[in-house]
């Protein structure tokens, strides 16, 4: 995946990977890039920006892959819903516009901040934290999974530490809760943002937890 489609990296990977004889897909905006031409199948990147598309064709694409494999059944019917993500995506952010504005308002100027997530939710949080947070805003910033916040990182807490936990909808929320439970013992400053508070109408429940990285 490559929007320019001439990383140096990822087309030298395509290209070692087509010498080896595995088959490869790429992902860009151009179908003439060096990554598109040493692919086996190009599919076509048509935003212009945020993420939240190109997870999409990813969820497309691997989706499609398990279920060919015998693996998920309901892949049509996810396919269907998956189109009515971004009005909902949409809608969900003009629904977080005002507590995020108080977010900024609020901590824009602090030291220190934790940012707390688990499972399906990890990638967000790592991104967010060190692209947006930590290389964009120079921001100091721990970030650290749900599971591992017990193994050390729940020792530099303490009162006036702001401590962001992001919960998932997955099989492993309940250790999102048990770091919620922890967090609202020892810091004035914890900051829950949950996927379940914006609806996905139109989506069934079974694959919300699939979908609820890009609602965040």
């Amino acid at each position: 995946l490559s929007k320019s489609g001439d990383t140096k990296e990822s087309v030298a990977i395509a290209e070692w990977c087509k010498a080896q004889g595995i088959r490869v897909v790429a992902i860009t905006r151009n179908a003439d890039s060096p990554l598109a031409e040493a692919a086996s199948w190009h599919i076509p990147m048509c935003h212009k920006n945020g993420v939240e598309y190109e997870y999409m064709l990813l969820y497309w694409l691997f989706f499609r892959v398990i279920y060919r494999h015998g693996d998920f059944a309901n892949y049509d019917r996810f396919a269907r819903q998956l189109e009515l993500l971004p009005e909902n995506l949409l809608q969900a952010k003009r629904q977080f516009d005002p507590q995020a504005d108080k977010i900024a308002a609020q901590y824009h100027g602090c030291d220190y901040m934790m940012w707390i997530g688990g499972a399906e939710m990890w990638g967000e949080v790592y991104l967010f934290s060190m692209c947006i947070l930590e290389e964009m805003q120079w921001k100091r910033t721990k970030s650290v999974s749900s599971a591992e916040f017990f193994h050390g990182t729940l020792e530099l807490l303490e009162k006036e530490v702001p401590l962001f936990l992001v919960k998932g909808e997955g099989k492993c929320r309940a250790l999102d809760e048990r770091v919620e439970r922890f967090a609202e013992k020892i810091t004035d400053h914890l900051v829950v943002i949950d996927p379940r508070d914006y609806p996905l109408n139109g989506i069934d429940e079974a694959f919300r937890w699939i979908m609820a990285p890009c609602v965040v």
